[in-house]
C-alpha cells in the first residue's frame, strides 16, 4: 500500500513539472560552483537561486522548452505560457516577456523571479 502511494505521489509531482530541473538549468543554488555553469542569485531576483548556462543562441540551452534570453548577458531560461507554468520552480517565479539573445526584436515568454 505504501509503495503504491509513493509511486502515485511521485507520478503526480512529475506531472506538475514542465521540465527536468538540473545543475545545468533550474536547480536552486547559492553559488556558481553548485551549477554546471552559473548561478543567478536570490539577491538578484531569482528566488532560491537559479542554475543556468551562459548562451548566445537557444541552441546553447540544454532542454527543448528553454530559450536564450537577453537577460543577465545571455542566459537560458524555461519558456512558459502563464504564471502557473513556472510553479515547478517554486514560490516567486512568474512568466514574463523577454528579448531573445540571438534576435533581440523577437520576444519570448520565460520564467523569472517576481
Amino acid at each position: 500500500m505504501r509503495i503504491a502511494l509513493a509511486v502515485a505521489l511521485g507520478l503526480g509531482l512529475a506531472a506538475c513539472q514542465s521540465s527536468e530541473v538540473s545543475r545545468s538549468l533550474g536547480a536552486r543554488c547559492d553559488k556558481s560552483a553548485e551549477c554546471d555553469d552559473r548561478c543567478l542569485l536570490t539577491s538578484d531576483g531569482y528566488p532560491g537561486g537559479f542554475c543556468t548556462l551562459v548562451c548566445d543562441t537557444s541552441d546553447d540551452c540544454p532542454v527543448s522548452d528553454s530559450e536564450c534570453a537577453d537577460v543577465e548577458g545571455g542566459a537560458c531560461f524555461y519558456t512558459c505560457s502563464d504564471d502557473p507554468s513556472c510553479a515547478f520552480l517554486g514560490v516567486g517565479w512568474v512568466c514574463r516577456e523577454a528579448d531573445t539573445r540571438e534576435q533581440p526584436a523577437r520576444k519570448v515568454m520565460i520564467c523569472r523571479g517576481q
